[in-house]
């Protein structure tokens, strides 16, 4: 003899318990989404960096009155190197500088911009006035280096944060900020 069992009423159940499920599935996807993002926009600033670093290096021996159009070449040349994804920094902005020896024999080493004979420590992105305390690129001599630095900041598509009302609870921050620098010895 079989015994007849009713269904239960949880038609409802199902639907609202998928939707959870969804909901963190979702929000777990499209973190992984904007990291992958956050890494291919480092990865081809790493890449343009060296790039325009090589290209300052072998550029060094300039005539004196080409320096200021071979300066803008080389910040030129590392922004084609981008290839559009600088679209993605916010605030993007590049600069070649020689680089301080001493820097290097620091724990850990540290690219610090050579400057001029003040011996003041310089910003190579802060505009100067007056005597430019920071050496260019072209002042390093053989052997010496190169540096070329990307700074901006990342913002993501979709920064994923939740707010909770005082509590924010946030999976992906708002700004990442991105600081690339390429160091290559010089050849002229």
């Amino acid at each position: 003899m079989r015994l007849r069992t009713r269904p239960s009423r949880r038609r409802g159940a199902t639907l609202v318990e998928s939707a959870m499920v969804i909901a963190v599935f979702l929000l777990f996807l499209f973190g992984i989404f904007e990291y992958c993002r956050y890494l291919m926009v480092l990865h081809v600033a790493n890449n343009a960096a060296r790039d325009g670093a090589r290209y300052a290096s072998v550029n060094v021996n300039c005539p004196p009155d080409q320096v200021a159009a071979k300066k803008a070449a080389i910040l030129a040349y590392t922004t084609d190197r981008m290839a559009g994804v600088q679209k993605n920094i916010q605030g993007y902005q590049v600069a070649v500088y020689s680089c301080d020896q001493s820097g290097f024999a620091s724990n850990p080493p540290q690219v610090i911009a050579k400057s001029s004979p003040t011996g003041a420590t310089v910003d190579p992105f802060k505009a100067y006035s007056g005597t430019n305390p920071l050496a260019d690129w072209n002042a390093a001599a053989f052997t010496e280096r190169v540096a070329v630095t990307i700074k901006g900041t990342y913002r993501p598509i979709a920064p994923l944060s939740i707010n909770m009302g005082r509590l924010k609870l946030s999976i992906i921050p708002d700004n990442i900020p991105v600081n690339v620098t390429a160091v290559m010895g010089s050849e002229g």
